[in-house]
């Protein structure tokens, strides 16, 4: 396993889908950090806008920056927790699910030029690492790792 690498090659790969992912993007009249708020708001209605900024990798003041105009453009409203009154959750409008599901064509175009060339186990199998791999990181603590704990198991 030594010589791998996987964090430069990780990045690497980022590097070079950010740019198309930002054309998806922006096709569809919105940033990558619109995107993925609307996306996670798909997923997890009713959630505060830090628990959505945490969810989206970015700080709250950026969160806040993200939402007015996906609230300004109807994409998504708030309404006060019922058991909380000074909460406020988040939802997608319809017009908010309407845009996410705009851009699965263009998003499905870019998975397949991602993943031209791999047979459809491969495809699969590839989903299937990253996906344990990021359970595993999230099996675990940051101060886990900054105390040593090398030889940490899921």
């Amino acid at each position: 396993m030594e010589g791998t690498n996987f964090t430069y090659v990780i990045k690497q790969l980022e590097l070079a889908l950010r740019p198309y992912f930002e054309e998806v993007c922006a096709q569809a009249g919105m940033t990558i950090a619109q995107f993925t708020a609307l996306t996670v708001l798909e997923r997890r209605p009713g959630i505060t806008s830090s628990e959505l900024a945490r969810r989206s990798f970015v700080r709250a003041q950026t969160m806040a920056q993200t939402m007015d105009p996906l609230l300004d453009a109807g994409l998504v409203r708030r309404e006060r927790d019922p058991d909380h009154a000074r909460r406020l959750l988040l939802f997608l409008t319809d017009e908010g699910v309407a845009a996410v599901h705009r851009t699965a064509p263009r998003l499905a175009e870019l998975e397949r030029l991602l993943t031209t060339g791999f047979a459809e186990e491969e495809t699969a199998a590839l989903a299937d690492y990253l996906r344990r791999a990021r359970r595993t990181l999230e099996s675990h603590t940051l101060a886990e790792f900054r105390a040593g704990a090398t030889d940490l198991v899921p």
